[in-house]
């Protein structure tokens, strides 16, 4: 129901049933009556004379009794009354007919006996008669008006205005006016949804990063505001794919350039050591920390170009991700025993997945070391590989958790942000650049997983990559 096109066809199908009911009823207010007033005085008016004669010989002959008894012996419609009207326009049944009854009566003193008077503004048809005695009476059928949207709508259904409710081949006729207009309106609303449908596919994939995608051609090729659209969001990505792209590259420029002063840096103060004594080496020692601070950074920087430019995608391999994942374990175990603590691998089921092997490695082992640094004393480190099966296929989930003190709820979001760096308490560590996890993010989107973290429920961090698993 949220669908676009699905919103648009129920429009237009109400609209069209709107303008479909409003058109019945203004043809009933213009044409409708004409036809009804025909059917009805062709009804009645030949009885009319006819009832005249016999009921003025009936009240002569028998009394208002009688005729009471020969009036309630008439098969009439539904709300057509028959009067009887004496010389000085008293009904003679004492009945209380309508002030337009009355008028009509009283205006017909002077008309000829034997001819019917029509009022059809009204509906009321009346003639005035003489018995044998010479004793006038006026006799009045009163057809009542119907609602004209009841009309309409009944008279829409069955064609026969004297039909007690719609035939067959009425209900066909709205149903295949209903079926037409349905049809006729999807494919409408179809044909307006599909290219907003994709633009909306072409929005997600430059938010997913792949900045090469453009809007379909066939969205192009349209005479409308739709096309002027796709144009304009071509345009746009264009240009952010420009901005990134140059980004990158000079990000990628100036990593490199740096990497050249920073090894002369290293040479000079090696020499500087060996010429100079005792007094200087402590600031000597902390010129040598800030320079492989600085050398840190810088790689990881290039490592983060070379990430985003995929020359490692170039020619994936397919290999083991558990015997990887296994082989960083190992590696981290050494590094946490200095901590007292351990770290742990468990394995369900083989993974095997199609990527940059030393790529991923990294992205993994930067989350695993981070995981080591702030676990407590005496902790484990759990790391696990499990295979699931999703809809668009096998995943390789590898989730490694600590047991430290966590992150503050409002900083889990951006810890994947390049250059972030997280406050604790108050303070930020100024071992870290703030790239490791972002790297392992964009490694993992480049080959067409995920990462993401959370504080887990019963104390500690968790960090949960993913990556599609070959069969």
């Amino acid at each position: 129901m949220h669908r676009l096109h699905v919103k648009i066809f129920l429009w237009f199908w109400l609209g069209v049933l709107v303008v479909s009911g409003t058109l019945v009823s203004l043809t009933e207010l213009s044409h409708s009556r004409a036809e009804d007033d025909r059917a009805w005085q062709e009804k009645y008016t030949p009885r009319l004379d006819m009832w005249a004669r016999q009921e003025s010989g009936i009240l002569r002959r028998e009394g208002p009794a009688g005729l009471e008894r020969y009036v309630g012996s008439f098969e009439m419609d539904p709300g057509v009354t028959n009067y009887i009207f004496d010389a000085d326009g008293h009904e003679v049944l004492g009945r209380n007919p309508a002030p337009p009854v009355l008028r009509l009566v009283q205006s017909m003193a002077d008309w000829p006996a034997g001819k019917p008077r029509v009022d059809t503004e009204e509906r009321i048809i009346a003639e005035r008669v003489i018995d044998v005695r010479g004793t006038p009476h006026v006799v009045v059928v009163d057809w009542p008006s119907p609602s004209v949207l009841n009309r309409s709508l009944f008279e829409f259904l069955s064609p026969d205005i004297y039909a007690q409710r719609p035939s067959g081949a009425s209900v066909g006729r709205i149903v295949a006016v209903l079926a037409v207009a349905g049809v006729v309106c999807f494919i409408m609303a179809r044909h307006i949804a599909r290219p907003i449908d994709r633009l909306r596919s072409a929005a997600r994939n430059i938010a997913n990063q792949q900045l090469q995608t453009r809007v379909d051609g066939s969205v192009l090729q349209r005479k409308d505001e739709l096309a002027d659209l796709g144009r304009d969001f071509d345009r746009m990505a264009e240009r952010i794919e420009q901005l990134v792209t140059a980004q990158r590259h000079l990000l990628a420029d100036v990593s490199h350039a740096l990497r050249s002063p920073l090894a002369r840096l290293n040479v000079a103060l090696g020499l500087a050591r060996q010429r100079n004594g005792p007094p200087t080496s402590e600031h000597l020692d902390r010129i040598e920390t800030e320079a492989e601070r600085l050398n840190k950074l810088i790689g990881q920087l290039l490592t983060m170009a070379r990430v985003d430019s995929g020359v490692d995608l170039e020619r994936p391999t397919m290999f083991d991700l558990g015997s990887v994942v296994e082989e960083v374990s190992c590696d981290a175990e050494y590094e946490a025993r200095n901590r007292q603590c351990a770290v742990e691998f468990s394995q369900q089921g083989t993974c095997v997945v199609e990527g940059a092997r030393e790529m991923l490695r990294g992205a993994v082992e930067n989350v695993v070391r981070n995981a080591v640094r702030h676990t407590a004393e005496r902790t484990r480190v759990e790391v696990s590989l499990n295979r699931r099966q999703a809809v668009g296929g096998a995943r390789a989930i590898i989730r490694v958790r600590d047991h430290g003190p966590g992150v503050p709820e409002e900083a889990v979001d951006t810890l994947f942000v390049p250059f972030n760096k997280v406050l604790t308490d108050g303070l930020s560590n100024p071992e870290r650049t703030g790239l490791g996890l972002a790297i392992t993010r964009r490694t993992f989107e480049v080959h067409g997983g995920s990462a993401s973290a959370a504080n887990s429920p019963d104390g500690g961090f968790v960090v949960t990559l993913e990556l599609p698993a070959q069969g």
